[in-house]
């Protein structure tokens, strides 16, 4: 349908195939539109929101996995109980904090709840925990410091687990439309998302516009998954097996 003019979109019998293929429907979209601010928006959001998250799910993962300290089992827990918990129901409480905070209208309100996301801390620690011991044992031995040991051997071999994690912080990150939706009141400051969003209520955009942004929003996702697709499945593979 991107590629289709109006009058086969509307048409009675639609065809798979266009007739005559036309891009004007993504310059309509992308230009009149103003999609390429949008994009740039959910480019700096989620790629900030992904980063910062698959650190921390690194850092909580080997911590869990590797260490022993008072109330480990309870904190894990905790972790493993907030992945129940629906964001719809945190949706007041978060609005209240970032209200507090001033940070209304900000990307900051957009990036902060999905940071350190609970299903990447407990794929990280089903993933560590498969390293040997005794390579980390062999490192102090040898005057290895914490943070060497963690950058320097746990991280490469917990690779495919990165990726797997970074792929689905990348999906959910550029796919989000409720936090978008629920602290962004600037129309400068929408992401991709939540312009398409607003973009498909509007009664005067056609349908080909509409499906030429759709398609474009989810392009990204899948130049990450078919660039980094090895890793994902190997990280999948071993993790099926081993957690």
């Amino acid at each position: 349908m991107s590629l289709k003019e109006q009058s086969e979109i509307y048409t009675a019998t639609p065809k798979l195939i266009p007739d005559n293929v036309t891009f004007q429907n993504f310059i309509d979209g992308w230009v009149k539109g103003g999609f390429f601010d949008y994009f740039v928006n959910s480019s700096f959001v989620t790629a900030t929101r992904v980063l910062l998250t698959v650190v921390i799910n690194a850092m909580a993962g080997y911590a869990f996995g590797k260490y022993h300290f008072k109330g480990k089992g309870f904190l894990f827990l905790l972790v493993l109980s907030a992945m129940m918990i629906p964001d719809q129901i945190r949706m007041i409480p978060l609005y209240s904090m970032m209200n507090l905070f001033g940070l209304i209208d900000t990307y900051t309100a957009v990036i902060l709840p999905g940071l350190g996301a609970t299903f990447g801390t407990f794929l990280m620690t089903q993933y560590v925990r498969t390293v040997p011991d005794e390579l980390m044992e062999a490192a102090r031995i040898d005057g290895c410091s914490e943070y060497r040991i963690f950058t320097q051997i746990i991280m490469p071999l917990v690779q495919p687990a990165l990726v797997t994690n970074l792929i689905f912080q990348f999906m959910w990150g550029w796919n989000d439309l409720l936090y978008p939706l629920l602290f962004l009141q600037s129309k400068e400051h929408y992401t991709l998302q939540l312009a398409l969003a607003f973009f498909r209520d509007s009664d005067s955009v056609t349908a080909g516009p509409i499906m030429a942004m759709s398609l474009v929003s989810i392009l990204p996702i899948l130049v990450i998954f078919f660039l980094l697709q090895r890793y994902f499945v190997e990280g999948i593979a071993v993790h099926g097996v081993k957690g």
